[in-house]
């Protein structure tokens, strides 16, 4: 796996950056099995249909969003290489992940093939701006394998499109026919993780296998400071268990990167700091009282 800073070149030089082998097998074993709260195998659909039903009737929308049950999904969601990488590519430490989904699809069901496009619509209220913090990160984490029969995603390196207008995001192949064939299929053992620009256009495609699937996770990270971007407020999600239960089990720094204030603070006082103890009794809020008294 190439170093932070060649990834980050690659990223910069193309737009996009294939990390092979980036989690650990155990890391995909454990996701695959957290998966499984969510999504049936691919064996264990075509056994039971009938209890799948909502899914073989929308297959194209199968998408489950942070919070997740299993702690292990938040926390790769949150991992720190990836906060790393993050906070390298946008030159700041204040980042924020604005988007985590989860995402199945399934060898014949379901219509993959995407037109060309940028995702920045859905993710900023103005034109993008793909320089310093101003920079989103977007990331595919593989939980399957990958190949040119599973729907892989195709990326256009920038290199190509750098000069070209973004607006509009979509390029239909029978007005764009040439950008298709500029594209590089994302061909991947599970582990890897693709980092893209959201001004590198990509898009899914159809999958032609007769039988599998392909779990993946997608993420966006952004820079805390540009409320104009940004795809999710997690604090919308404040009265699920499931975060409740994951904020009080993870790192400062994992907290901070869904907007948690960090240590030192200065929303921390004596009444915030009993307060956050009451509602969530199982946080150590040690790092935070001891950067308090500082």
């Amino acid at each position: 796996m190439p170093s932070n800073t060649k990834a980050i070149s690659q990223l910069l030089d193309h737009g996009f950056v294939l990390l092979p082998r980036f989690l650990r097998p155990t890391d995909v074993k454990a996701a695959r099995k957290a998966v499984a709260n969510y999504f049936p195998s691919p064996e264990e659909l075509a056994l039971k249909p009938l209890r799948y039903r909502a899914l073989t009737e929308s297959p194209d929308f199968q998408q489950i969003e942070f919070p997740y049950v299993d702690h292990t999904l938040n926390h790769i969601a949150l991992h720190p290489r990836i906060l790393d990488f993050v906070a390298a590519a946008l030159g700041t430490d204040d980042i924020i992940l604005s988007r985590s989904a989860l995402w199945a699809k399934y060898a014949g069901m379901g219509d993959f093939d995407q037109p060309m496009h940028a995702d920045y619509e859905g993710n900023t209220l103005v034109f993008p701006r793909d320089d310093g913090d101003y920079r989103q990160i977007n990331i595919i984490l593989y939980y399957s394998d990958v190949d040119a029969t599973l729907g892989p995603t195709h990326v256009v390196s920038q290199r190509h499109t750098r000069n070209d207008p973004l607006w509009p995001p979509f390029r239909p192949r029978e007005a764009y026919p040439d950008i298709y064939d500029l594209a590089t299929p994302i061909i991947t053992k599970a582990g890897g993780m693709l980092v893209f620009s959201m001004t590198s256009f990509h898009r899914g495609t159809a999958i032609t296998a007769d039988f599998g699937a392909r779990f993946t996770h997608h993420l966006v990270y952004r820079a805390k400071r540009h409320g104009f971007q940004g795809y999710q407020l997690w604090p919308s999600y404040g009265e699920q268990h499931e975060l409740q239960s994951f904020l009080e089990r993870a790192t400062p720094r994992q907290r901070e990167a869904i907007g948690f204030p960090k240590p030192g603070d200065h929303y921390w006082n004596e009444a915030t700091l009993a307060g956050v103890a009451r509602r969530y009794p199982g946080m150590d809020l040690r790092p935070y009282r001891k950067a308090k008294m500082r």
